[in-house]
C-alpha cells in the first residue's frame, strides 16, 4: 500500500473517530429529543478536527483537516477534508454520511481528488465503531477494509485501519485525532 492509499485510510478515520466520541458518550440532551438517525453523528459539526501525520521524508509537517456541515434537509453531514503539508492546504476528500433506512445502519461515502470512491457502513461493536468498506479506484480496482474507532475523551481518539482480504485483516496504521486548533 503506497503513502496516498494510507493517507485516504486516515482520512476516513478523522470522521469514524467523532463518531465514536459521540457513540461513546451519548446523545446531548438536545439530541436526545431530535428524531435523526444521524443523531449519533452530529458531534462531527461542531468541531474542524485534524489528523498529525508523521513527517514527509523530507521533514515537512503534515497533518489531514476535516469539517463537517450539515446539508439544508438536515439529512445527511457533508464531509470535506484537505491534506495540509507546510501550512498549505489541498483538496483531499468531499463526501457524505447518511442514514440508510433498509439497511437501518450509518453508511457513508466520499471521493477523493484523483477520483477514488470510497463507500461503507457503520456499527457499534464492543464499545468500537466498526466500519467496513471499500475503495474503488479510478480504473476499478478495488480493496476492501476495516476500521475500528477507540474515543479517549472528548478531545482524542485512537482509529486503527486494517486491510481485508476475504476473512484476514491485516493492520496497517493506528492515528490520534484531536479537535483543530485553528481553521484553515
Amino acid at each position: 500500500m503506497n503513502r496516498t492509499q494510507i493517507y485516504r485510510l486516515l482520512l476516513l478515520l478523522i470522521g469514524l473517530a467523532a463518531i465514536a466520541a459521540l457513540q461513546a458518550k451519548g446523545p446531548s440532551p438536545a439530541a436526545t429529543t431530535a428524531t435523526s438517525p444521524l443523531t449519533p453523528i452530529a458531534f462531527l459539526t461542531t468541531h474542524e478536527w485534524d489528523a498529525k501525520l508523521p513527517d514527509s521524508p523530507d521533514g515537512k509537517k503534515m497533518k489531514i483537516h476535516a469539517q463537517f456541515t450539515w446539508a439544508q434537509n438536515r439529512q445527511a453531514i457533508r464531509i470535506s477534508n484537505q491534506f495540509v503539508v507546510d501550512g498549505k492546504a489541498a483538496p483531499y476528500i468531499d463526501g457524505l454520511y447518511a442514514w440508510d433506512p433498509q439497511q437501518h445502519v450509518i453508511v457513508f461515502w466520499y471521493v477523493d481528488a484523483k477520483g477514488a470512491l470510497t463507500k461503507g457502513t457503520v456499527k457499534m461493536e464492543d464499545g468500537k465503531l466498526v466500519h467496513e468498506f471499500q475503495e474503488t479506484q479510478p480504473d476499478g480496482k478495488t480493496a476492501d477494509f476495516v476500521a475500528k474507532v477507540t474515543p479517549h475523551e472528548d478531545e482524542g481518539w485512537e482509529n486503527e485501519i486494517f486491510a481485508r482480504k476475504g476473512n484476514v485483516v491485516t493492520p496497517i496504521v493506528k492515528v490520534r485525532y484531536e479537535i483543530a486548533e485553528t481553521n484553515l
